[in-house]
C-alpha cells in the first residue's frame, strides 16, 4: 500500500506543478496582448531576459507595467521607462496609448536604454530606397 501512496502523491505533485507553470505561462501572453504590438522584442520588453525564470527580472517598462496594473494606457505610453529620451509610446508606435498602434512593429524596447528609435521608420526607409534604385 505504501509504493501506492508514493506514486499517487508523485503524480499529484507533478500535476501541480504543470497546473502552476501554464498558469504562469499563459498570463505573460496575456500580458503582452494588452500592449500595442511586441512581437520583436516580446518577453525583453518587460523582462531583461528573453527568456524569464521569475517576475524579479522586471526591466524599467516591466516594473512601471507592473505599477500599472499590467495595463496599457495613456499614462504608460506618456513614460520614458527607460529615460532614453523616448516616451514608451513612441517606442511601441501607440503614441496616444489608446491600443492601437500606429506604425503595427516596434520602433525600439522601452525597457532598453540602449536601444532607441531610428529617425526613419521603415515606411519611409521604403520610399527613400526606392528613389536611389535603378
Amino acid at each position: 500500500m505504501r509504493p501506492v501512496l508514493k506514486r499517487n502523491s508523485l503524480l499529484i505533485l507533478i500535476l501541480a506543478v504543470a497546473l502552476l507553470c501554464a498558469g504562469t505561462l499563459k498570463s505573460r501572453d496575456d500580458y503582452m496582448r494588452t500592449l500595442p504590438v511586441y512581437q520583436r522584442y516580446k518577453c525583453t520588453l518587460c523582462h531583461s531576459s528573453a527568456v524569464p525564470t521569475s517576475a524579479s527580472d522586471l526591466n524599467s517598462f516591466g516594473m512601471d507595467f507592473k505599477e500599472n496594473g499590467f495595463t496599457w494606457d495613456a499614462a504608460l505610453s506618456a513614460l520614458d521607462s527607460d529615460d532614453d529620451g523616448f516616451l514608451n509610446g513612441i517606442e511601441l508606435g501607440d503614441e496616444n496609448g489608446d491600443g492601437v498602434a500606429e506604425i503595427g512593429f516596434e520602433r525600439s524596447n522601452p525597457g532598453d536604454r540602449l536601444n532607441t528609435p531610428n529617425s526613419i521608420d521603415k515606411g519611409t526607409w521604403g520610399i527613400l530606397k526606392s528613389l536611389f534604385e535603378h
